[in-house]
């Protein structure tokens, strides 16, 4: 069933990526081509071309000569990431983007910047002065023209493709997550899936922050950067502990050495960051630095696991998701570097990467939930009686040594107070001979279960024998033990009215450990077997 409910439940997982994927296919190719539309006829263009750059002293100047007319109701947009800005129409300041004065963050952080047009702004030129908030920074296209609901839709048309793929990314995660809390059972938890759930999250995240389309909508450009830089350097850590789980040699101090390094560019980009000595976005190279140390011992480590040939199956599958991967985001660096074209072949090769080891970790998970269920079986016939359920005699045995103490200053071992229970089933080879062994196991079970019901919660019971049981019970006092065989008897005198094939009968006895009288808790036991013996003389002649 457990099996079945995972099926289910990755099947519902996939409608929704796959109905994911086609919402934004006809989001893109239906609403915004008929929403792109300004209003008068114009659609919103680029202006990318049109904008002549200069630089000087670290200042870059991109230039326009705005329309002669119809500049009513329309805007220029400018995408910015760590630039500070100012922008002028016929020599007048119209807009700027900067920081405050003192404050601890050098850059205004990622920004949608829309200039809004006049009628009188018409023939006027329009100048954007850009200065990088830090020295390897330069400013990139993305001047767009239009009406602000034309360009805002020009502008989710370019990226939305890739901002869906992005957004299933993070589903997987969260579906991942789901599956680890709610289908996982407790104590069964596989910690490579766990730590790879974490990436996918943190994964989806990150490229969220990167597409920078919620800043068309949201003014949250200094959280973005601070998630943004946040989850880049958390995400290796859970990354590597995932990998470190399906490798043999996962005990070599290569992981631990990365993991600490990993924690150690954490705390410290952001004690910078917090100090204001360096911003975030000044110390990424840190992170940069440690990625590639990370993929030196990552690569040495599979290299050894290939020439010891001791490589599991999932991490040859990882090692093939990630050439994969790798390949994608080569793919779209030489678009962008030979075309100026951005495409998302990359956040396809992450998608294709999350959802396939993904799907890898899930059915490694359910062996690890198949292999607990039947470790747990066979412990369970080892210390549990088939017909009764109570405990059988190698479990008293185990636990006879449960109740040893030790004393604390002395440090010499000792014995808890305990008191042990004997029990006899009487005529129990009369019901087996005369009726079969169907009716004797009836009776077995019978006082098998009015044992557990005096003693649940108090003691423990086992079935030493055919007909014997014996309960161990932390000692109270003599009225407590003794109340426990009261009870016990009402019990038989009641399974007696009910007229089975032979009198049930039950013989009783018990023995509290005496220092003085035993030394250990089998000698307790003899003693209780002793008075076991005199009651079922007792029983046999009817007194």
């Amino acid at each position: 069933m457990d099996r079945r409910i995972t099926r289910i439940y990755l099947a519902i997982a996939a409608m929704g990526i796959l109905c994911t994927l086609f919402s934004a296919l006809v989001f893109r190719t239906y609403i915004y081509d008929r929403g792109q539309d300004s209003g008068t006829g114009e659609k919103a263009v680029s202006w990318t071309d049109r904008m002549q750059e200069q630089t000087e002293d670290g200042v870059y100047r991109f230039s326009a000569i705005l329309p002669e007319e119809g500049t009513d109701n329309t805007v220029i947009a400018y995408d910015t990431a760590h630039m500070l800005l100012e922008v002028t129409i016929g020599g007048k300041t119209v807009y700027t983007l900067t920081t405050e004065a003192g404050r601890w963050m050098k850059t205004p952080g990622y920004q949608w910047n829309f200039i809004s047009l006049m009628p009188e702004d018409a023939g006027k030129e329009i100048v954007f002065l850009v200065r990088p908030a830090y020295k390897d920074t330069k400013p990139k296209g993305g001047f767009y023209y239009g009406t602000r609901s034309a360009v805002e839709h020009i502008i989710v048309k370019e990226r939305l493709f890739k901002f869906f793929i992005t957004c299933m990314i993070l589903i997987v995660g969260v579906i991942l997550l789901l599956y680890t809390v709610v289908i996982m059972e407790k104590g069964q938890e596989d910690a490579g899936l766990r730590n790879f759930t974490i990436f996918a999250i943190m994964l989806g995240i990150w490229m969220i922050c990167e597409s920078q389309l919620l800043e068309l909508y949201i003014s949250c450009g200094i959280a973005m950067v601070f998630l943004d830089h946040l989850m880049l350097m958390l995400m290796p850590l859970p990354f590597l502990l995932f990998l470190r789980n399906m490798y043999p040699n996962r005990e070599n101090p290569l992981w631990a050495g990365c993991c600490y390094l990993n924690c150690a560019v954490v705390v410290i980009r952001v004690l910078l960051q917090m100090l204001g000595l360096y911003d975030l976005r000044e110390t990424l190279w840190l992170t940069h630095a440690a990625l590639c140390i990370f993929v030196v011992c990552v690569f040495a480590l599979s290299v050894s696991e290939i020439v010891k040939k001791e490589m599991t199956r999932q991490l040859r599958l990882n090692i093939c998701c990630v050439l994969v991967l790798v390949a994608a985001v080569f793919l779209e660096l030489a678009q962008y570097r030979f075309y100026n074209r951005s495409t998302p072949i990359g956040s396809i090769g992450f998608l294709f990467y999350i959802v396939v080891m993904g799907i890898s970790g899930v059915k490694k998970s359910r062996r690890i939930m198949e292999q607990a269920k039947e470790s747990e079986l066979y412990r369970k016939l080892a210390f549990v009686d088939e017909l009764t359920g109570v405990y059988n005699r190698t479990a008293f045995k185990r636990d006879l040594n449960s109740c040893l103490t030790t004393d604390g200053e002395t440090q010499e071992a000792g014995i808890c107070p305990t008191v042990l229970y004997m029990f006899d089933l009487n005529d129990l080879k009369k019901c087996n001979d005369n009726f079969g062994h169907e009716y004797g196991d009836r009776y077995i079970k019978m006082i098998a279960q009015g044992l557990r019901q005096m003693f649940e919660g108090d003691g423990a019971c086992y079935r030493i024998g055919g007909d014997e049981f014996c309960v161990i019970m932390p000692f109270v006092s003599e009225e407590a033990a003794l109340e426990k065989l009261n009870r016990l008897d009402a019990y038989v005198t009641e399974l007696r009215k009910q007229d089975f094939v032979v009198p049930v009968s039950v013989a009783m006895g018990y023995a509290v450990y005496d220092s003085e009288l035993d030394t250990t808790l089998e000698d307790t036991m003899r003693r209780a077997d002793d008075m076991m013996y005199q009651n079922k003389q007792a029983q046999k002649n009817g007194r």
